[in-house]
């Protein structure tokens, strides 16, 4: 529970107020230098909406990987199509349910379905496409949204190895290499994909893994202290 607050709602509370607190200047026209070939004249940059964006969340953080996104499309003035991710459908209904109450469905339309809803989204002209997911998913975002010539601004997971040498303090790195593996039951995008161990410090670092897991988390099938695996696939 602790860590779904500070991981998600506190991170969407704190980038709205942060935007709340900064929006009035960051609206301000800009005031540049007109180059000699455009003189005499003045010369300024205005900040104007892009339009309608393409907002695409994904399942390991739905709250933040939505409305994070979504509250800096509505602090620019835009319009926004907002797709929740399908694999955490309790999460997808609840923003689903939320947007409706609390925005203007003429302008913030949230849109729930499976694959072949979203792909039928990215082939739309959208002036933007903000996605968060897997770099295979993205590929393929990419791929359809560069037939329509639409910006993507992307977020996504790939591979983090860890090197452990000969001159490691074993301890201390298993200590951070769980810190960052074991969030969200490993469902991050920064979680440590693998490691490259020097052979001389396997064995230690193995046994020490373990029981720092044990100590933190105790039973990993049963502990409250981590999420659980989203669904079959993904534990496996």
């Amino acid at each position: 529970e602790f860590y779904s607050y500070i991981s998600e709602v506190f991170l969407c509370i704190s980038e709205v107020d942060h935007t709340i607190s900064h929006l009035k200047g960051w609206m301000k026209e800009k005031v540049v230098d007109t180059p000699l070939m455009c003189g005499p004249g003045k010369s300024s940059i205005v900040s104007e909406p892009l339009g309608t964006i393409l907002v695409m969340g994904a399942w390991n953080y739905p709250l933040y990987t939505t409305i994070g996104p979504l509250s800096q499309v509505i602090a620019a003035g835009n319009c926004a199509v907002i797709k929740m991710a399908e694999i955490s459908p309790h999460c997808s209904n609840a923003i689903y349910n939320l947007c409706n109450k609390y925005l203007d469905p003429s302008f913030y339309k949230p849109v729930e379905g499976k694959i072949k809803t979203a792909i039928k989204l990215t082939s739309m002209r959208f002036d933007m496409i903000v996605f968060t997911g897997s770099t295979v998913k993205g590929k393929l975002v990419a791929e359809a949204a560069a037939k329509n010539l639409v910006p993507c601004v992307m977020e996504l997971g790939g591979k983090s190895p860890c090197f452990i040498d000969e001159s490691a303090d074993i301890a201390l790195a298993t200590k951070k290499i769980i810190f960052g593996k074991m969030p969200n039951f490993g469902q991050v995008c920064i979680a440590p994909d693998y490691i490259l161990c020097h052979e001389s410090k396997l064995e230690e670092f193995v046994r020490i893994f373990k029981d720092t897991i044990r100590e933190r988390y105790g039973d990993l099938k049963t502990t409250d202290a981590s999420g659980k695996m989203i669904n079959e696939f993904h534990y496996n």
